[in-house]
């Protein structure tokens, strides 16, 4: 019986870092940006954890954007996001005026390989629309236009994101955006290597226990 205890206590050791924080985390669901900021709100989308949300907005001139803003959950290919909607308008200038919506949060996994951005909107005349995202492994993705831009990187278990959309009109023009959205993958890259020096240690462990036991039946049994 102890056996089998140790060797299920293994595996499920051995098991946890593999299933990340998405087994603690509810499933993400579309709604609004307020549920997603309440103090230690945490959700997954697949094997990918978001958590400590923030959404900051400002506007010049005739610049607008629409409250509230939405949360939309996006998952296929591998990929595993979300995307903020809204309605950003700078009207047409003259005045120059712009709208600018900057979101931070976590995201986490067992480990994390590659970074999509993609951001959908219009400009006409000297408007530009831009969409800029720093990731705390020093590397940024930058769109000057509606599109997407992608970025693998070395995995890595967990990152902090600031993401910059910006809608500016210039002086003869107008931008308008609606979804910027960002999703990542998980890498196959097998378990880092301290895992299955864990894993031995705890069947020395269980072969440790084996013998002393051994040891206390022949014991036993010498004595009788």
């Amino acid at each position: 019986m102890r056996k089998r205890q140790l060797l299920a206590t293994a595996a499920a050791l051995i098991t946890t870092p593999l299933t990340g924080l998405s087994a603690w985390a509810g499933a993400c669901v579309s709604g609004t940006i307020g549920t997603y900021e309440t103090a230690g709100f945490s959700c997954s989308v697949g094997p990918v954890t978001f958590s400590s949300f923030g959404i900051v907005t400002s506007t010049t001139g005739t610049g607008s954007i629409s409250s509230p803003i939405n949360v939309l959950v996006e998952s296929g290919g591998g990929e595993y996001g979300l995307a903020l909607s809204y309605s950003a308008d700078t009207g047409t200038s003259p005045p120059a005026s712009s709208v600018d919506v900057t979101w931070t949060y976590n995201v986490a996994a067992n480990l994390l390989d590659d970074s999509v951005l993609s951001l959908s909107g219009t400009v006409s005349g000297t408007g530009s629309i831009t969409a800029n995202e720093v990731l705390s492994n020093s590397i940024t993705l930058t769109l000057t236009k509606a599109g997407t831009t992608s970025t693998t990187f070395t995995p890595i278990a967990s990152l902090s994101v600031i993401k910059d959309q910006n809608d500016y009109s210039g002086s003869l023009g107008s931008s308008e955006s609606s979804v910027v959205e960002n999703e990542f993958s998980v890498t196959t890259t097998p378990i880092p290597a301290a895992l299955p020096l864990f894993a031995t240690g705890l069947v020395g462990l269980w072969g440790f226990r084996r013998k002393r036991s051994k040891r206390n039946r022949l014991g036993s049994a010498q004595a009788s």
